[in-house]
């Protein structure tokens, strides 16, 4: 007879798994998570208040600290939004203190005097929420401690809460009392945030109170939502995952996709008309050449090359046209079809030129977009997919010899049902550049041809950086921050400003990354701050795969690591024989540090705190090429730095065992150079290569001396 001694029970035990930018920032101490993508096994470290937490470290990802900078530079939108925090004894945690008073002008912490809970700009009366146009009450509060969210009554006494953590009370304007009062008396050691505001509100004043109500408070109509206001098409709308507050210290974050920074000219109504469709005529800002000298003869007029990189041709879809801007006289003015092209100089003509005979003119190429295959009826959907890559065109563009990667596309204007929010068929069209790793927005100008761009509802002229949406989010954020009604914004910082507006530059901020001397990681005042930060610019990262899927708007030329960009520094990373080849007699490095080294140039390549270390063993290599022109250099460098007594400076020792080859018109070579300064040590990359190279290595690190 069978017993409960005889049972046989199989268990199964599976772990966290994922993707990599879906992986806990921090996983929970003991927690295992596997990124299913990048094959790495991390496991959680120390408790949730660990200082870890706080520090975000790059991955071995190529370029990811350059990456970084450059979306916390373009793509990154940081905030303030009222708040006060208490989180030493100077603000009152003495561990016997319950309630705590403050008023709407207060700064936001005793040690923190640089920053006040309300702006002092904020109108009488309109220290209210902007979700109910009332004072502010524990429903409108995010109050955490120590980084977990408390719950709060509006009316109970502090005697009577059960399940509330705090009652709240406050005025409406900014000389009226706050009240929080805890049912547990704060330690000393507690870290306690009051944030008025969280991702809702500020969603509300992109879109508004609703679908049909476009106001951002109820009954203040003095600034519309942000949507509204610049009528911002569903498409370009900012997915509300790319929005985040961070209620441990009030500060938060607008994360923007390429097509938010990138310069675009959409259609400003429907497109009704598809009859005599010709041709898109395109040219770009920076390839503008000016003061070119000119020669007229009846009405041809002959201009030599300023640049040999910037020929024209007389070829159908190349580079056969060209706009012309102040010509002596202004006659040339205008666009022109290539009649010549040669090696030294390109031709067109003027019907009746009496202009002078020579002087100067600017000329810019101009790239034909022919759509006059597409169908006269139907929608502009059917029409445009009957022309052969057209709608997110990836073609190169060849000039003679030259093969030139396109850097343009039109593609459909994702439109959809206001009611349902499906997608529907698309009656608009857009134009843009090619996404780009840096984001740095292309400028471009549109020329009409023959009526076609009036059918397409697309304004003829130049864009720039003004026409992305991020300059307009600029430029509306600077208005809700200064508008006394409104008290959402106590602040707004961006690296690179894209509006031209002057006032508006000048008074938004900058913000700055808090790197350690190796650049290795970044510090927050909380993890909230790293967490939210580090799901941003990963989520970010990992959008250039979209731009790179050929048949979803693809014109990247990105390669994304599925490693993502940072990670915070709790989650340990356990070695595995995917992660890396440690121990093994023949290590492989699928992954290394990288730097840039400008052609003919000085340029820091990293520099080493040498309060942590004095010696370091570094395996690089060097490398450009292009065609049969190469410049390849592989070493091993070492470096011990020292401090020989007081009156003497400190120095370093470096040797340099390396050896390259020069191939083709590449000339020069790489040699490399150290000192230190502060207890810092800079490694320094000396160019006389006529090529800008790209070097990997990797760093092995201990300390000299025995003690």
């Amino acid at each position: 007879m069978a017993t409960s001694n005889n049972t046989v029970v199989v268990s199964r035990i599976q772990n966290r798994r994922g993707l990599k930018q879906d992986l806990p920032q921090p996983l929970r101490s003991g927690e295992i998570g596997l990124s299913t993508d990048s094959r790495q096994v991390f496991i959680g470290g120390d408790e949730l208040n660990s200082t870890f937490n706080k520090v975000l470290i790059f991955e071995n990802t190529d370029n990811a600290r350059q990456i970084v900078d450059s979306i916390a530079n373009n793509q990154i939108i940081s905030f303030t939004v009222p708040h006060r925090r208490y989180n030493t004894s100077l603000n009152g945690l003495d561990g016997t203190a319950k309630s705590f008073t403050y008023t709407g002008s207060s700064d936001v912490s005793t040690t923190d005097s640089s920053r006040d809970v309300f702006r002092s700009t904020v109108g009488a009366g309109n220290v209210v929420s902007i979700e109910s146009g009332a004072a502010f009450d524990a429903d409108d509060l995010t109050v955490v401690k120590n980084g977990i969210r408390l719950t709060g009554n509006n009316t109970a006494s502090i005697g009577d809460l059960t399940t509330e953590d705090y009652i709240f009370s406050a005025g409406t304007s900014l000389g009226n009392d706050h009240t929080i009062t805890f049912k547990t008396i704060p330690l000393t050691s507690d870290d306690i945030g009051v944030t008025y505001y969280g991702n809702s509100a500020i969603i509300r004043t992109l879109d508004g109170a609703s679908s049909s109500d476009a106001n951002i408070k109820p009954s203040y109509t003095g600034l519309t939502n942000f949507y509204d206001r610049q009528s911002i098409p569903s498409f370009l709308q900012i997915p509300t995952d790319l929005i985040v507050v961070n209620a441990t210290t009030g500060t938060g974050y607008i994360g923007l996709q390429h097509k938010h920074t990138a310069v675009i000219s959409s259609s400003s109504q429907n497109i009704t008309d598809l009859t005599g469709l010709t041709k898109i005529l395109a040219s770009r800002t920076s390839e503008k050449v000016t003061g070119a000298s000119f020669t007229a003869s009846g009405n041809t007029i002959t201009v030599a090359y300023a640049h040999a990189n910037q020929k024209y041709a007389t070829t159908a879809n190349n580079y056969n046209r060209v706009y012309i801007e102040n010509s002596t006289g202004g006659d040339a003015d205008g666009n022109a079809v290539i009649t010549g092209a040669n090696a030294t100089h390109f031709t067109f003509d003027v019907s009746s030129y009496g202009g002078a005979a020579s002087g100067t003119l600017n000329h810019t190429r101009i790239l034909e977009f022919d759509i006059s295959g597409a169908s006269s009826s139907g929608n502009i959907t059917t029409a445009l997919n009957t022309i052969t890559g057209i709608v997110n065109n990836t073609g190169n563009i060849t000039t003679g010899s030259n093969v030139t990667p396109s850097w343009h596309s039109l593609q459909l204007l994702p439109q959809f049902d206001t009611s349902t929010g499906n997608q529907i068929s698309s009656t608009q069209v857009y134009f843009t550049h090619r996404s780009a790793q840096s984001s740095t927005p292309l400028d471009f100008t549109l020329h009409e041809d023959n009526g076609t761009l009036g059918k397409l509802n697309l304004a003829p002229k130049s864009y720039d950086k003004d026409d992305t949406v991020k300059a307009q989010l600029e430029v509306f954020l600077y208005d809700a921050m200064i508008d006394p009604a409104l008290n959402v914004y106590e602040s707004v910082d961006t690296n690179q400003e894209y509006t031209s507006n002057a006032t508006v530059k000048a008074t938004i901020g900058t913000y700055s990354l808090s790197l350690n001397t190796e650049g290795t990681e970044i510090t927050f005042n909380t993890n909230e701050e790293a967490r939210n930060f580090s799901t941003l610019v990963n989520k970010l990262y990992f959008e250039y795969s979209i731009y790179n899927t050929p048949g979803a708007g693809g014109l990247g030329s990105l390669n994304v690591n599925s490693r993502g960009l940072t990670n915070v520094k709790n989650n340990i990373q356990l070695q595995t024989a995917e992660g890396a080849a440690s121990g093994l007699p023949d290590v492989a490095y699928d992954s290394t540090e990288t730097a840039s080294v400008p052609a003919s140039a000085n340029t820091a390549i990293k520099t080493f705190d040498m309060t942590a270390h004095d010696t370091f063993v570094i395996d690089y290599t060097i490398d450009y090429r292009s065609g049969a022109d190469l410049y390849r250099k592989v070493g091993l460098l070492q470096l011990s730095s020292y401090d020989y007594g007081t009156g003497n400076p400190a120095d370093v020792v470096i040797q340099d065992y390396g050896t390259d080859k020069a191939v083709g018109s590449v000339s020069g070579n790489v040699q490399f150079q150290a000192n230190v300064a502060s207890s810092v040590l800079t490694l320094t990359a000396i160019s006389s290569v006529n090529q800008s190279c790209n070097m990997k290595y990797i760093v092995r690190k201990w300390n000299a001396p025995l003690t």
